[in-house]
C-alpha cells in the first residue's frame, strides 16, 4: 500500500516521518527536502524500531458532550495523517482543540509512559503504550476528568521506567472554557463566519499573522508550514481560514482580534457592508 509509505528524516539521532511527493516502482520522490540523510521507512516496521528516539507530540481535546470537564490527551508520533484523523473523530464527539505545545521529548516505541495531574482528576488510564496505529484505527488516548475547574491544573506525561519528565503543561479554565454557541455566537467567530470569502480574498500580512498565532499557541511549525505551502495569496489565506474554523472559537477570536491590529480598514469596510 502505497499510502503507507513515509521518508525517514534522521537529525541528530532522532526521526520524523515525511510523506514523499511521489512513489515510483523503484524510489521514492520527495522534492524539496530540507535535511541530508533520508531512508524510506514502511509505517508496518516502525513500531518495530524501538532503538531510535522518535520525535512526538501530545495534543488535548475537551470533549463538550460529556460530562463537566473532559479532556482527551493523545500521545502520538509526529505524524500529520495522525493528528488529522484525531481531529476528524474527534469533531464526531463535538470536541474541541485545547492549543498547548505539542512537542515532547523524544520518545521510543514499546516504552510506557504515565500521565498525572493534580489529586482530584480523575485519569484514564493512568499509563499509555507509546506505539504506531495507522490512521484509520483507533487511536489511544487518556481520559482526564474533573468535576469542575476553577483554577489551572498541571498535567506531566513521564516514563514509567525511569520516570524522566518528557512533557508537561498548564491547563487553565480559560483554555477549556464553554461556548454556548447556539445562543450567542462571539464576534470574532461570527465575522469570520459571515466575510470568510472576502477574507480569504483581501488578507494580507500573512507572515505577521502566523507569527502571531504562534506567540499565542494556536499555531505550531507544522501547521505554519502548511499554509504556507501553498502558491497563491488566496491559497494560503483559505488554508489558514480553514485551519482557523478546525480551532474552534477562541482561534476564531484571535484571528478577528490580530485584523482590528494588523488591519483595520479591512475590519471596518466589513463590519460597514453589513
Amino acid at each position: 500500500d502505497e499510502s503507507l509509505c513515509r521518508i525517514a528524516h534522521f537529525e541528530a539521532g532522532r526521526m520524523t516521518p515525511e510523506r514523499p511527493t511521489s512513489i515510483n516502482r523503484f524510489f521514492a520522490v520527495l522534492k524539496n527536502p530540507s535535511f541530508s540523510q533520508l531512508g524510506v521507512l514502511w509505517r508496518k516496521l516502525r513500531s518495530a524500531l524501538t532503538f531510535i528516539p522518535i520525535h512526538s507530540l501530545v495534543l488535548i481535546y475537551r470533549t463538550l458532550s460529556m460530562a463537566d470537564v473532559t479532556l482527551h490527551l493523545y500521545l502520538i508520533p509526529n505524524d500529520h495523517s495522525l493528528k488529522k484523523a484525531i481531529e476528524e473523530e474527534e469533531t464526531t464527539w463535538k470536541s474541541t482543540h485545547v492549543p498547548k505545545p505539542p512537542q515532547t521529548n523524544p520518545l521510543y516505541f514499546g516504552s510506557r509512559y504515565q500521565v498525572s495531574g493534580l489529586e482530584n482528576l480523575e485519569i484514564t488510564p493512568a499509563q499509555l503504550d507509546f506505539c504506531y496505529w495507522s490512521p484509520g484505527e483507533q487511536q489511544s488516548f487518556v481520559e482526564i476528568y474533573t468535576r469542575e475547574m476553577k483554577k489551572e491544573i498541571q498535567l506531566k506525561v513521564k516514563g514509567q521506567e525511569d520516570g524522566s519528565l518528557v512533557w508537561e503543561t498548564l491547563v487553565r479554565p480559560g483554555d477549556v472554557q464553554q461556548h454556548n454557541a447556539g445562543l450567542v455566537s462571539p464576534l470574532g467567530a461570527a465575522f469570520v463566519e459571515k466575510h470568510r470569502l472576502q477574507l480569504r480574498d483581501r488578507m494580507g500580512l500573512l507572515d505577521s499573522m502566523l507569527a502571531r498565532f504562534r506567540d499565542a499557541q494556536l499555531l505550531n511549525s507544522e501547521e505554519e508550514e502548511e499554509v504556507k505551502s501553498h502558491q497563491t495569496s488566496k491559497r494560503r489565506n483559505d488554508a489558514l481560514l480553514q485551519l482557523v474554523e478546525r480551532k474552534g472559537i477562541r482561534a476564531q477570536e484571535k484571528l478577528y482580534q490580530i485584523l482590528r491590529e494588523t488591519d483595520p480598514c479591512l475590519v471596518e469596510d466589513l463590519e460597514a457592508s453589513q
